[in-house]
């Protein structure tokens, strides 16, 4: 149905916080993913966007105008704070024995990133928008750990929070999103679009 100046359409939530770890980065193609890395129940979804302008005059006006995507920052929080979970993320490195370790020369990994948004519409249905960002880097400033002692009759929560740097894939696309009228069809688009570039590139024949 088309859009009209009646229409509602409001984010009402969030859902689900995806890291899919690149595994390769083919030239003028979408990168190829690993495994899922399930960051937690999700609290926090903000972007902003750095764009590029020029303005270009003659003739005593504005001849051209164009401002055009550079990069963005995702500020995301979850409510899992694992140790595991972060070395993946920032690059650090992990094990059962000896816990995380992190070094001046650790790099975090390129990946996608997605998650779920609620949105509520005039006829009181809920549709759910499945945000996928083609290529993301936790930015290692964003890295924080905060801890205060508790004070009697408080409980002071911490989210665990990352930032992501967003970039521009190898086909010049940064995102891709979809409404579906339920969750799982919504999850079901953000599995089959890490997992469909890996199938693609396994399938093409070897020359």
């Amino acid at each position: 149905m088309a859009a009209t100046k009646s229409t509602v359409k409001v984010p009402i939530g969030m859902r689900r916080s995806w890291f899919f770890p690149i595994a390769t980065e083919p030239d003028s193609a979408k990168p190829t993913y690993s495994e899922k890395l399930d960051m937690g129940a999700a609290v926090k979804g903000y972007l902003t966007v750095t764009t590029a302008s020029a303005s270009i005059p003659g003739d005593d006006i504005t001849q051209v105008e164009i401002e055009k995507f550079v990069n963005g920052q995702l500020d995301v929080e979850t409510t899992m704070s694992d140790l595991e979970t972060n070395s993946k993320l920032y690059g650090h490195t992990y094990d059962a024995e000896n816990g995380e370790v992190s070094s001046s020369e650790d790099a975090p990994p390129n990946g996608g990133y997605a998650f779920i948004e609620p949105i509520l519409t005039k006829e009181k249905k809920t549709v759910y928008r499945a945000s996928c960002f083609h290529k993301v880097c936790a930015m290692p400033s964003s890295e924080k750990q905060e801890a205060d002692t508790k004070k009697s009759g408080e409980l002071s929560p911490k989210n665990n929070a990352v930032s992501f740097k967003v970039l521009e894939d190898n086909t010049g696309n940064w995102r891709t999103r979809q409404d579906f009228d339920s969750m799982q069809l919504a999850e079901s688009f953000i599995t089959t679009f890490y997992s469909a570039a890996a199938a693609s590139q396994q399938s093409t024949p070897q020359t």
